[in-house]
């Protein structure tokens, strides 16, 4: 019987983010790492193409395409394309088979009801069996190594693409968690808007995803003047539609990013300030995990470490965290059980967002 059930279902551990969309298999690891994007045909609705193929052609996309990228600030912005792109994803990761999956999801710490019934009915209509919803922040915690058994409290900061996740987590569950509605995406709106207003240029996203992943975070304090990196930007003019190309330095994208780094640091503080006294003492001695894919902004560490006056600890697979994180619960389902999001309450007493004026 258990060999019929694991040729017809098989388990995966997703991680659904606003710029990459990362599955894990049991037994396979991490088996698909993707961007979320997908592009789809104007009039028939037929998937085109999906992940790394379709975001290529964002900012060019042919007259009869559409590309989405449609999981915005950690959350599902366009419910029919993400479906599409997971169920895509998944048959890639079966081979082109069609096996039903029991999927483990990462979801932000601040995610409303109606935010989590979304993903799961995403997935219910990608074809799962049955989908259990987790902690962004605890399924991190644990892809970066750390134990179940460990009771101690410690702080988890995940920077994905649309949201930062803030978690406090003691005893291989969540004591505290919210998610800042900046991080990865925010800090290339910034760069856009700076070269804009300095230069009179537009860039596209992913050029200024390029300028922030090659210059970064990096203080221009500890780099002498001559070590300065720079590289070259070409836009379109603000004033007559031309091409004009601009020289970027580490200080200019440093400036750039700076008050996005700052409402960072500012929602950290924050969790911490809000922690009972037990847990701060424990943080002190635990320090911070930074995980996702701003983690790997240079000089991002050291600025959290400076200004939090913690140690900071980057976790050895900072992209992959939240589904290696997810994967490890996939593997052990009574955890499973005890972690997972619950949705309790009857459907009318979950609609939050739903106001009546009399």
């Amino acid at each position: 019987m258990n060999i019929l059930s694991n040729f017809f279902s098989s388990d995966l551990a997703i991680d659904l983010g606003s710029v990459n969309t990362l599955i894990y298999a049991l037994e396979r690891g991490v088996v698909l790492q993707e961007p979320s994007a997908v592009a789809i045909h104007k009039y028939t609705g037929a998937v085109l193409a999906v992940g790394a193929e379709a975001f290529k052609m964002i900012g060019r996309e042919p007259q009869d395409t559409e590309v989405y990228r449609p999981v915005r600030g950690g959350s599902i912005d366009n419910f029919e394309a993400t479906e599409k792109m997971l169920q895509a994803f998944i048959r890639r990761v079966h081979g082109g088979g069609h096996k039903r999956s029991h999927m483990v999801i990462g979801v932000p710490g601040s995610s409303t009801t109606l935010e989590q019934r979304s993903v799961r009915d995403a997935a219910r209509d990608a074809k799962a069996t049955r989908v259990d919803l987790v902690d962004e922040g605890l399924a991190a915690a644990f892809g970066a190594g750390l134990s179940f058994e460990d009771e101690r409290a410690h702080l988890v900061v995940d920077i994905g693409g649309g949201t930062t996740n803030v978690a406090i987590v003691a005893s291989a569950a969540v004591v505290s968690s919210m998610s800042l509605k900046v991080a990865g995406n925010a800090m290339d709106e910034a760069i856009r808007d700076y070269v804009r207003a300095k230069y009179e240029m537009q860039i596209g996203e992913r050029t200024a995803e390029g300028v922030k992943t090659q210059l970064g975070a990096r203080r221009s304090d500890k780099v002498e003047q001559s070590e300065a990196r720079r590289i070259e930007v070409v836009g379109k003019k603000v004033t007559d539609g031309m091409a004009k190309v601009v020289d970027l330095t580490t200080e200019e994208v440093r400036e750039a990013l700076d008050p996005v780094l700052a409402e960072i640091v500012a929602g950290v503080r924050r969790a911490i300030e809000d922690s009972q006294p037990d847990v701060t003492a424990d943080i002190y001695q635990t320090g911070l995990i930074l995980t996702g894919g701003g983690a790997l902004l240079e000089g991002l560490a050291e600025r959290l470490q400076s200004e939090l006056t913690l140690h900071v600890v980057v976790a050895e697979e900072p992209l992959a965290a939240v589904a290696l994180g997810t994967g490890r619960l996939l593997a052990s389902p009574e955890r499973l059980h005890r972690v997972s999001i619950r949705i309790d309450a009857p459907a009318w007493q979950q609609m939050e967002e739903l106001v009546v004026n009399w």
